[in-house]
C-alpha cells in the first residue's frame, strides 16, 4: 500500500502515521466527492422545488395565504401537501449535508497538526447524529417525514432512535451500492458500542468528557483525567480512527449519495464513477488482499501509454491509488506524472 499519492500537499501529512496516509487521503477524498455534489446541487438550484399549479385559481389562493404566511405553510394550505413535503426533505439534505461536511473537514484537518482530542470531538457529531439521521431519511423517507412534522422535536432525539440503530442503518445500507462491500452490525458496534476496546465510542466519551464514570467500561482512570496527560506523538488513537473511518465515510458517502438522487437524479455516468472510485479507494485501504483486487480491476488501463517516453501504463500500488484519488499516475519508466481523466472512461 503507497504511503501516499499527493492528493494532499505532502507538508500537511507530516503528523500523520506513514502507513495510515493513504487511509487519511481517501477519507479526504470522499469528503471532497460529497462537497462537490453539494456544490453541484446548490448551483444548479437543484434543490428548489418548482410548483405548478393546476389552475389560477389555486395560484391566486397561494398568492393570498403566501402574504402572511412562509412558503411551506402557503403550500399547504392551498392543498399543495407533497410539494410542502419535497421543500422540507431537500432543505433538510442540504443544510444537514453541509453541516456534516463542515465538521469532518475540521476533524480531518485536526488529525493532520495532532490535535487528536479536539478531531475526536469534531467526529462525534456527524458520525453518530447526523449518519443516523441521514441514514433514517435513506432508509424510510415517509416515516421521517411523519416523524419530523408530527413528533419533533422530542420524538426524533437520538435516544428515541437508540433501540432502532441497527434496524435503520441495515434497511438504509441495503439501499446503496455499497452493500456487498459493507455490515450494518460492524458500523453499529464501531459507532456506538461502548464495551468495542476497538470502536470509536470510547474514543468520543473520553475526547468530550473529562471525567467518565456511568458505564464501567469507559470509566477514567483512577488519580487521572481523560486524555487530559496524552502523549500526542503517540499513534495509537490514529490506528484506532483511521482502521475505521474509511468504512464508515464510505457507507456516509453513498447514504448523502443517495439522497441527492432523490433530489434530482444524476447522470448514469457520473454514478458509476461515483461507486467505482469510492470502492477501488476503499479496497486499496485494506491491504494486500484489496489492494490486488483493486490493481486486477484496473488492469484494462496498461494500453495507456506515456505521452512523453511512450512506455505502457503499469498498474502499481501507487498508480492505482493515484488513478483513483487524483486521475493521474506516474509513469514507471520515465518518473513524470501524467493526467488520466478515470472518470471519463464511466
Amino acid at each position: 500500500m503507497p504511503n501516499s499519492v499527493h492528493l494532499i500537499p505532502r507538508n500537511r501529512l507530516h503528523w500523520i502515521p506513514r502507513d495510515l496516509r493513504l487511509a487519511h487521503e481517501y477519507c479526504f477524498f470522499l469528503h471532497d466527492e460529497c462537497v462537490r455534489m453539494l456544490t453541484e446541487y446548490e448551483g444548479t438550484r437543484a434543490h428548489f422545488v418548482t410548483v405548478k399549479f393546476k389552475s389560477d385559481k389555486d395560484a391566486l389562493i397561494f398568492q393570498k395565504v403566501a402574504d402572511n404566511n412562509d412558503s411551506i405553510t402557503s403550500l399547504r394550505k392551498s392543498g399543495y401537501e407533497a410539494e410542502a413535503r419535497r421543500v422540507i426533505l431537500n432543505q433538510i439534505t442540504m443544510a444537514m449535508v453541509s453541516d456534516c461536511l463542515h465538521h469532518l473537514y475540521e476533524a480531518l484537518r485536526c488529525f493532520e497538526k495532532r490535535k487528536v482530542v479536539v478531531a475526536l470531538n469534531l467526529l462525534r457529531k456527524p458520525l453518530t447524529d447526523n449518519l443516523l439521521y441521514l441514514s433514517w431519511m435513506w432508509a424510510n423517507e415517509d416515516e421521517f417525514y411523519s416523524a419530523f412534522t408530527t413528533r419533533s422535536p422530542k420524538g426524533i432525539t437520538s435516544s428515541i432512535l437508540k433501540q432502532r440503530r441497527r434496524e435503520i442503518l441495515t434497511y438504509a445500507l441495503s439501499k446503496t451500492s455499497v452493500s456487498e462491500v459493507l455490515d450494518a452490525d460492524f458500523l453499529d458496534r464501531t459507532l456506538f458500542d461502548r464495551g468495542n476496546l476497538f470502536g470509536l465510542q470510547q474514543l468520543f466519551q473520553h475526547a468530550v468528557h473529562l471525567i467518565t464514570i456511568q458505564h464501567v467500561e469507559m470509566q477514567t482512570e483512577s488519580e487521572n483525567f481523560n486524555f487530559i496527560f496524552k502523549d500526542i506523538t503517540e499513534d495509537d488513537i490514529y490506528e484506532s480512527v483511521y482502521s475505521n473511518l474509511p468504512y464508515i465515510l464510505l457507507y456516509l458517502s453513498h447514504v448523502i449519495n443517495g439522497l441527492f438522487t432523490r433530489i434530482a437524479p444524476p447522470s448514469e455516468r457520473a454514478q458509476t464513477a461515483f461507486l467505482m472510485r469510492s470502492t477501488l479507494g476503499f479496497y486499496l485501504t485494506e491491504g494486500e488482499v484489496g489492494e490486488e483486487h483493486a490493481i486486477d480491476c484496473l488492469d484494462s488501463l496498461s494500453i495507456v501509454r506515456c505521452p512523453d517516453c511512450a512506455a505502457e501504463l503499469t498498474i502499481t500500488p501507487h498508480n492505482a491509488a493515484r488513478l483513483t484519488f487524483t486521475e493521474s499516475y506516474r509513469c514507471t519508466n520515465c518518473r513524470r506524472v501524467q493526467p488520466f481523466p478515470f472518470s471519463w472512461i464511466f
